[in-house]
C-alpha cells in the first residue's frame, strides 16, 4: 500500500476574485521516499503541503493516508492525525516567542501526554542532533534565522512523525548547516521509513531526493 495517495486534489481560495491554488494534483508517496515539490511562486506547493499535513482543507479530492482519507476526517480527528502522524516545518518558524526553545520543542510531547523523563530524554537528543542545545534556555527572538529554522526543524521532529513536510527548510541556513541538516532528515526518512515532502527551489535540495513533482500555476500563467 502507497503511504500517501492524492487524488483530483483541488484548492480554490474565495474572495473578490477566485484563485485557483491547486488544480486536478494526482500523486502518491511512498514510505521511505524523500520528494521535493518544486514550481514557480504562487504554483501551491505551500497550498499542497498543508494540505497533506491537515492544517488546510482541500476544496475536493482525496488524501489517502495508509488508506484512510483525511480530507473526510473530523476538526478533532485531523489534530490527532497532526499530532500523532505530521512534522510539519513552516517557512516561518512558527515558534512560540514567550517559550524558550526547549519549551518550543517540547511542547508536541507534552500536548501527546508524553511522560516527563521521556521528554527530557527525547528533547535532549534533538536538541543536540541539530546542534542547538546550547540555545534551550534561550527565547526564539534573541536568536539568528538560521537558528530559529533548526529550532523549527526540532519541532517538526519532536514527535517522531512519519509524515514530515517541509516549506523551505534550507532557506535561512548557511551552507555547512544545510548539507548537515538536510542529510539527517533524508537519513531518519530512508531508515525508519518515513515520507519526506519538501517544498523547494533550492538546486542542492533538488540533487538529493528521489524525485521532483512539479507543479505549474493552476491558472496556467
Amino acid at each position: 500500500m502507497k503511504h500517501i495517495i492524492v487524488e483530483s486534489l483541488y484548492k480554490i481560495y474565495s474572495g473578490i476574485v477566485e484563485t485557483v491554488a491547486l488544480e486536478n494534483i494526482n500523486e502518491k508517496f511512498e514510505k521511505g521516499e524523500v520528494v521535493a515539490i518544486a514550481g514557480p511562486s504562487g504554483s501551491g506547493k505551500t497550498s499542497l503541503l498543508t494540505c497533506l499535513g491537515g492544517v488546510l482543507r482541500p476544496t475536493s479530492g482525496k488524501i489517502l493516508v495508509n488508506g484512510v482519507d483525511i480530507t473526510k476526517l473530523s476538526d478533532d480527528e485531523l489534530v490527532t492525525y497532526r499530532r500523532d502522524k505530521v512534522g510539519l516545518i513552516y517557512q516561518d518558524f512558527n515558534l512560540i516567542n514567550q517559550f524558550t526553545i526547549y519549551e518550543n520543542v517540547a511542547l508536541p510531547l507534552l500536548i501527546a501526554d508524553k511522560k516527563s523523563a521521556f521528554i527530557k530524554e527525547r528533547v535532549g537528543l534533538i536538541l543536540e542532533s541539530l546542534d542547538i542545545t546550547r540555545y534551550k534556555k534561550t527565547y526564539p527572538h534573541y536568536l539568528s534565522g538560521g537558528e530559529q529554522q533548526r529550532v523549527a526543524i526540532a519541532v517538526a521532529l519532536a514527535n517522531d512523525p512519519q509524515i514530515i513536510l517541509a516549506d523551505e527548510p534550507t532557506g535561512n541556513l548557511d551552507i555547512e548547516s544545510r548539507e548537515r541538516i538536510l542529510n539527517l532528515l533524508i537519513n531518519k526518512t530512508r531508515e525508519h521509513q518515513k515520507t519526506l515532502i519538501i517544498a523547494t527551489h533550492d538546486p542542492f535540495i533538488l540533487k538529493k531526493v528521489n524525485r521532483i513533482v512539479q507543479l505549474a500555476k493552476a491558472d496556467g500563467e
